[in-house]
């Protein structure tokens, strides 16, 4: 196995001479990010030679988007990082305009990954191998364009997973067709060389603008859960408000016939942040969930010191009465500094308690939301800067609001606004409960133990934290503060 290829080394020295010049006011203390320049889709999320591997979309060269290679992490506990050599570089015969997403699968003792090759606007699955998990060697294109039906462009099809299935690998892909209708495929492999197409899982005209990026399937029991990111997908009231939505469907796959068959449908994250999820089962036997922190098609304030996108805290999913749970890696606990606890506090209009503040925390709290109109919680505060987080009675949702912050994000005018978001809960019993973690300049919302997320990215130097109530009285039932260190 060699030591890299020529881009990759070259990217490596890239990043070794440029980590002094990244401004480091804005960055994250426990979130993958790029080392320099700009990251986003997770990719290969697995587990192989006895650590976890996070690669991802990565240019180093500068903080935009461009010819994409993999960047990569390993991880013992989803919470702390090393980063480790590039492991892909688009400087292969079939790649030279980028590496895109994919997944990873072993096999053998060896780590293959299956990625997009781009060569002009040519999209194919190529094939690469490792011996130790490092270094990767590429064996080439394994689905080339010719392989795609009839009825699909030559030029959207891209971001495989692999998963096994009784016997067989199977790869799903995004795709679009001549009608510009969005589309899952299906293939299936007995050795991940050759590729035999099987289906089209999901093919409608919801989406807008492009396909449906990075899917990824899970099973729980006796269902499974697709996940996909679907390009300009129609917002339904106050779902799919983002440019590029992601979503998840319960159902049944028939993976020898290629068809699933859907129950429901619903997004994953409410925020402003959040796309490209991949999944993983850990050793104990959990499924943990990792996703892009940012969002297409807007202004990057980030990028001007040097860097742009993370990911968020990865989560473990479950799947209750059909809905998709979700809550933070419980190793994050093991993180947890200076716990500072209240009970039974009432609101006013602006109550700020003793050691509650900080941009590196944890917060855990429950509202008893009374009679008021609006109650909820300001964070990131600075002056007349803040984000702010609350229940509105009279729409009866939960909004994020990060359009005081301080700093304006340009965003596509097919987007209502890029400041406000909102989403509903079960408050049936007049109780809100929240799980907050912010890191410097992101903020992730747990709402009634995972029924509900919003992940959104706070460009704000604040780090105040107050509650109010507003056309009524509220009280903070109990709360729990702490210290993330790591």
């Amino acid at each position: 196995m060699t030591g890299g290829s020529y881009g990759t080394k070259i990217a490596d020295l890239y990043i070794v001479h440029n980590l002094a010049a990244v401004n480091g006011s804005s960055r994250h203390t426990y979130h993958a990010m790029p080392p320099v320049g700009w990251m986003n889709d997770p990719n290969g999320f697995n587990e192989a030679f006895g650590k976890y591997h996070l690669f991802y979309q990565f240019y180093p060269y500068g903080a935009s988007w461009d010819s994409m290679h993999w960047g990569h992490y390993t991880t013992e506990d989803f919470v702390k990082w090393k980063l480790e050599p590039t492991a892909l570089a688009p400087d292969g015969p079939d790649d030279s305009d980028g590496c895109f997403s994919g997944s990873s699968v072993v096999k053998d003792g060896k780590m293959y990954l299956v990625y997009t090759s781009v060569l002009s606007d040519r999209q194919t699955q190529s094939l690469a191998v490792s011996e130790d998990g490092i270094h990767f060697e590429k064996l080439g294109v394994v689905i080339p364009s010719d392989r795609l039906p009839d009825f699909c462009l030559k030029t959207d099809f891209r971001d495989p997973k692999v998963f096994r299935r009784g016997g067989y690998y199977y790869l799903l892909a995004g795709a679009m067709s001549e009608e510009n209708e969005g589309m899952i495929l299906l293939y299936r492999s007995d050795d991940l060389m050759k590729w035999k197409f099987v289906n089209v899982l999901r093919r409608d005209d919801r989406t807008t603008r492009g396909i449906y990026e990075c899917p990824d399937l899970i099973e729980f029991g006796d269902r499974d859960v697709l996940l996909a990111s679907p390009q300009g997908y129609a917002t339904d009231d106050w779902r799919f408000e983002n440019v590029q939505s992601s979503i998840y469907m319960v159902g049944k796959l028939n993976a020898e016939k290629g068809i699933f068959e859907q129950e429901s449908e619903d997004e994953i994250d409410g925020g402003f942040d959040f796309y490209a999820p991949q999944t993983l089962k850990t050793r104990d036997g959990r499924t943990v969930m990792i996703a892009w922190m940012q969002m297409w098609q807007r202004s990057f304030p980030t990028a001007k010191h040097g860097w742009t996108g993370s990911m968020i805290l990865p989560r473990e999913l479950s799947l209750k009465e059909g809905k998709l749970y979700q809550s933070p890696v419980r190793e994050i606990e093991r993180y947890r500094w200076n716990p500072i606890r209240f009970n039974n506090v009432k609101i006013g209009s602006r109550n700020e308690l003793t050691k509650v503040n900080g941009t590196k925390i944890e917060l855990l709290f429950t509202l008893d939301l009374g009679d008021a109109k609006k109650v909820g919680i300001k964070f990131y505060q600075r002056g007349e800067h803040d984000a702010r987080l609350y229940y509105d009675r009279e729409q009866d949702r939960v909004i994020f609001d990060r359009s005081r912050m301080g700093v304006e994000i340009v965003h596509d005018p097919e987007e209502k606004d890029a400041s406000v978001r909102s989403v509903k809960v079960d408050v049936s019993d007049n109780r809100l409960s929240v799980r907050m973690f912010l890191d410097v300049s992101s903020c992730e919302v747990f709402l009634n133990g995972g029924e509900r997320t919003m992940t959104g990215n706070v460009y704000s130097e604040g780090n105040g934290i107050s509650f109010f109530a507003e056309g009524g009285s509220a009280k903070i039932v109990t709360l729990e503060k702490y210290d993330i260190v790591v």
